[in-house]
């Protein structure tokens, strides 16, 4: 006997809906499976982030956590990571590499066999974003069998602020919330992952003394001559002295709030916040005192504007690695680049404008 459709739009409308959902979980069931199926490096590995709204565009730093467990520990191990926009990354309490998202660039690589631990283990991300969305992918694998060790997925915990023996395993994660899963890749603009060239590890520049800054200049944007000392959030210049090239690093006092502000750098003489554009941004967690950059630079001269309080600046030696000219994006999806001013730039520019005499400063 032939299927007879209702002959009620409506009940015809709910069966084509209720037919639709359900083929639609069966795909959603089935693509881990297919994925792995298709050769995806990054195997069941989800893009991850904190969940977010339309409007939660501010400027955000924050953790992502997951302990995960080894009854043997493989000879080799491969991590497979990419970070949109930046990223620190620390295995066992060692900080082991550092980057920030470039459109089309593989994969990040790094051999992290010798730095896990038979039993319990840690990994902790720090995500950085100036317009407050982005998103994490990572896979960590053992080299001889193919088997996947950790997946970014749901499971992995967030954490707003820095806490003691977080990064080395000694706090419980506790009720710390999930991270929310955008989906599995290819998805948006990241498109499909592809494995790039193995990189070297922080931990091979420890060996290294970071180059200290020869002076610290405060700076200030004509105040008026009633203001007296370094209003909260001037510009400081940092001079090394001579062209260094590595990872900035500063030692900044702890605050319950997280820090932010536009970093300048340049090789020939000190920079002009008022007329040239920030190299990148700075954003510090809640109740850290620590930031380092996640891109190598060369400069002789750096500047902060929008820190509360001055930092002490270092520069960490780059592990072998070359330096990279950091190139603007023009277009993503056919959409023209960013804004004149970025929502970190905005975000400092509303700080400072409470002293007298940066109001009346329509640009930084």
């Amino acid at each position: 006997m032939p299927w007879i459709l209702p002959r009620s739009p409506w009940l015809r409308r709910s069966l084509l809906a209720l037919t639709v959902g359900l083929l639609t979980a069966l795909l959603i069931h089935a693509l881990p499976r297919e994925r792995a199926a298709g050769g995806l490096s990054t195997q069941d590995a989800q893009w991850i982030w904190k969940p977010l709204t339309r409007r939660d565009q501010a400027p955000t730093v924050f953790y992502v956590v997951r302990d995960f467990e080894l009854a043997a520990l493989p000879a080799r191990a491969r991590l497979l990571l990419a970070a949109d926009e930046e990223y620190v990354l620390t295995l066992n309490g060692k900080r082991i590499g550092a980057g920030a998202y470039r459109s089309g660039a593989p994969l990040d690589v790094y051999e992290v066999g010798p730095l896990l631990i038979q039993g319990g283990n840690r990994m902790l991300v720090e995500l950085r974003s100036g317009r407050g969305a982005g998103g994490l992918l990572l896979s960590l694998q053992d080299e001889a069998t193919g088997r996947q060790l950790v997946a970014s997925d749901a499971g992995w915990r967030l954490m707003d602020r820095e806490r003691f023996g977080l990064a080395r395993g000694w706090l419980p994660l506790g009720d710390a919330p999930p991270a929310f899963s955008w989906g599995y890749p290819p998805m948006g603009r990241w498109g499909r992952p592809q494995v790039g060239q193995p990189r070297p590890l922080l931990t091979e520049s420890l060996g290294q003394p970071p180059v200290p800054a020869v002076s610290i200049l405060p700076l200030r944007l004509d105040l008026g001559a009633a203001e007296r000392g370094r209003p909260p959030g001037s510009p400081v210049l940092y001079d090394w002295g001579r062209t260094v090239e590595g990872y900035l690093t500063l030692q900044v006092p702890a605050d319950k709030e997280a820090g932010i502000a536009l970093l300048f750098t340049a090789e020939d003489r000190p920079p002009d916040p008022l007329g040239a554009r920030p190299a990148d941004s700075v954003l510090i967690l809640p109740c850290s005192r620590e930031w380092l950059d996640a891109r190598p630079r060369r400069f002789r001269y750096a500047m902060l504007v929008g820190l509360v309080r001055p930092a002490v600046a270092a520069v960490l030696p780059a592990p072998a690695e070359p330096v990279r000219v950091r190139a603007a994006e023009t277009r993503v999806f056919g959409v023209a680049g960013p804004p004149l001013r970025t929502p970190v730039e905005d975000e400092v520019w509303s700080k400072l404008q409470r002293f007298a005499g940066v109001a009346g400063r329509k640009e930084l």
